[in-house]
């Protein structure tokens, strides 16, 4: 399994956001593939923050809505 870290903030990265990230998010740098487990003991995991709220409100706003129903407040 390939393993992404960014040696200069410490930080990890689990699989599904290294797909997605060349940089690391916080200072800026390429991304290091570490070749073992033993070479990020330590480091933190990456956690990007989300709202999640965010998504039912973006789903519900998605939704065509119906003229001949009331409408909600």
């Amino acid at each position: 399994m390939t393993r992404l870290s960014c040696p200069s903030c410490r930080l990890r990265f689990t699989p599904a956001a290294a797909a997605r990230l060349t940089t690391c998010p916080e200072c800026g740098r390429f991304l290091q593939v570490a070749m073992s487990a033993e070479e990020i003991l330590g480091h933190r995991l990456f956690d990007p923050i989300d709202s999640p709220a965010a998504l039912p409100v973006a789903a519900e706003m998605a939704l065509p809505t119906d003229p001949d129903l009331p409408q909600r407040d």
